[in-house]
Parts: C-alpha cells; sequence; structure tokens
C-alpha cells in the first residue's frame, strides 16, 4: 500500500482518518445516552418499588455511563485539537 506523507492526498488520508474517528466517537457518545436514559428508567422503577439495594446498584451503573461520557468527550475535545494544530 503507498502512503502518501506530502501533497493533497497526505491530506485526504488525514480527513478520512479524523472522519472515521468522529463517527466512532459519535456512535459511543449516542450508545452511552441510550445506555444512561435506560438505567435512569430502571432507577426510577427501583425508587417507586422502593428498592434500595437496586437503586443503589443503579446508581453505580449511572455513575459509570457517565464517566463514559466524559471519557468521549475529552477524546473528542483531544481529536479537535488536534485537527486545529
Amino acid at each position: 500500500m503507498i502512503e502518501f506523507t506530502v501533497g493533497p492526498f497526505a491530506q485526504v488520508g488525514k480527513d478520512l482518518e479524523d472522519f472515521g474517528m468522529n463517527i466512532y466517537f459519535s456512535y459511543v457518545f449516542d450508545e452511552s445516552v441510550r445506555q444512561h436514559q435506560k438505567l435512569q428508567e430502571e432507577y426510577i422503577e427501583a425508587f417507586l418499588e422502593n428498592d434500595p439495594e437496586t437503586m443503589a446498584r443503579k446508581d453505580v451503573e449511572i455513575a459509570m455511563c457517565e464517566g463514559a461520557f466524559e471519557l468521549a468527550s475529552a477524546m473528542m475535545h483531544t481529536l479537535e485539537e488536534e485537527q486545529f494544530s
């Protein structure tokens, strides 16, 4: 495979790589949002059923999901910085 390091084709390769990374992180973020919403609904159900054990478990899972948000956000921010450098 030929790899271009200078010229217009080098930029196209970089742009394709950036595009792929943006699509991937958008997917990860979207899935995290969906999972977060599901966990919130399950937490509310446990609250309404007065089930503190399930509430505690769902609270931990929600925190992990929010950690995924932060990670995806940090990675997207890093990619943006690299694009403008």
